[in-house]
């Protein structure tokens, strides 16, 4: 049974030495619940366990294809594969692996400050690291023959799980969170990998806001399937109506829930608008209030001290 669960890692990720004792190990996976005892007076491992901390989770039949893929395509479309990889291990485990292979392989842009060159990733890691928790998290395992998915493109990463979204996404930054799988987001907690207090979102929506990004899009799929997508830097004219308007109306959900409101500062400093700016982010403003997103705190202000929460405020 050991050799089936990477007990070693499990200690690692929580800070705590290998105990020497043989029973002790024991006593800690099954306080866990990652092992049972059996009516045969040994033990066996449950899902839980393995989902966890297996050493590779193809080798238990019903987890095999609960193994996260990560698949780089070259361009934005799905005709051109460049490379696929599959990592079996736990979640608890592989989540450090699968986010940092995926920071190694997304395009990077070099900037130079004065006389020194810089390599700048397209996507903020921190959007990497949470997006990658929440779908291992929020998985429906119900669902068969489908694994948790990162396929990355040149210009934006889709991360795919089963399972519809389990809150309104309108409200994703908002909302008091759900999760289908309470032990398994209990001991990714445990482990400081993801958050049970729900501020996820929050720090996604930061995290590419504070370099120019579009706000994240997410769909449900038929009620079957949640895509999460994060975009690399686009010119503002280049961007939909659809992706502006997005991207304002979650800085506005970002503000209210610091006890704050929108400003067309804000806005301009969102997309890093230049010439003409104050124009171009009103109109932003005018298409998110159109659409039904956001509206102002006091209709009566002046147009220059105008502020905005979202619909729901």
């Amino acid at each position: 049974m050991l050799s089936l669960l990477d007990y070693p890692s499990y200690y690692r990720v929580l800070g705590f030495p290998i105990p020497t004792a043989r029973d002790k190990i024991f006593a800690d996976l099954e306080n866990e619940e990652f092992i049972v005892r059996n009516d045969a007076g040994g033990w066996g491992i449950t899902n839980l366990g393995a989902l966890m901390i297996a050493v590779d989770l193809t080798e238990f039949r019903q987890l095999a294809k609960r193994a996260v893929r990560v698949i780089q395509y070259r361009g934005d479309g799905r005709l051109d594969g460049i490379q696929e990889r599959a990592f079996s291990k736990g979640y608890a485990i592989s989540h450090e692996e699968v986010v940092q292979f995926v920071m190694a392989i997304i395009p990077k842009e070099e900037v130079i400050d004065g006389t020194i060159r810089h390599n700048v990733v397209s996507f903020p890691e921190i959007a990497v690291r949470e997006l990658t928790a929440n779908m291992m998290v929020h998985q429906a395992l119900d669902i068969s023959g489908t694994s948790p998915m990162v396929e990355v493109f040149d210009g934006r990463i889709e991360f795919s799980n089963a399972g519809a979204p389990l809150v309104e996404i309108g409200r994703i930054v908002d909302t008091v969170p759900q999760s289908r799988n309470e032990a398994m987001a209990g001991f990714m907690h445990k482990c400081g990998i993801c958050e049970e207090r729900g501020s996820g979102y929050d720090k996604i929506v930061t995290a590419t806001s504070s370099q120019n990004l579009l706000a994240p899009r997410v769909e449900n799929q038929s009620d079957k399937f949640t895509k999460a997508t994060i975009y690399s830097k686009i010119p503002f004219d280049l961007t939909s109506k659809e992706d502006r308007v997005r991207t304002c109306y979650m800085q506005a959900c970002l503000a209210s829930v610091t006890a704050n409101a929108l400003t067309n500062a804000d806005v301009r400093n969102l997309f890093a608008l230049e010439g003409n700016a104050k124009v171009k982010a009103s109109r932003v403003i005018k298409d998110t209030v159109d659409a039904g997103l956001i509206k102002p705190v006091d209709p009566d202000t002046a147009p220059r001290y105008m502020r905005y929460v979202p619909f729901w405020a």
